[in-house]
């Protein structure tokens, strides 16, 4: 079987879960939240949480990038969870550190 239909395989047996569990956590941090955001702006985070943690599915538990990793269940749904709240700040980090090596790329690519 090819791997992307393996993958959608293994997404629909299961893997659907993991993005609705980084999605709510992300609510859980919106209602514990003092801060008071739009029904948009809210809508935002959820649906980049759910985004961030099926990455971080495709990553660790599908089997499709790391073959070889055995990690405790446990872990994996802290991971997706953790995930899923933090997603607002994983994503501030990486355009970040693009925008960095985009105004200097050799610093960060060594010869």
């Amino acid at each position: 079987m090819e791997p992307e239909k393996s993958l959608l395989k293994e997404f629909i047996n299961g893997g659907w879960i993991i993005p609705f569990i980084g999605g709510l956590t992300m609510v859980t941090r919106l209602i514990s939240s003092p801060t008071q955001l739009s029904i948009f702006e809210q809508f935002k985070k959820v649906l980049a949480a759910c985004i961030l943690s099926g990455v971080a599915w495709v990553i660790i538990d599908s089997g499709a990038i790391l073959v070889s990793t055995d990690i405790s269940s446990l872990y994996k749904a802290i991971i997706y969870g953790v995930i899923g709240v933090i997603s607002p700040e994983i994503i501030n980090g990486v355009v970040n550190l693009a925008k960095k090596f985009e105004k200097n790329p050799q610093k960060f690519i060594k010869k």
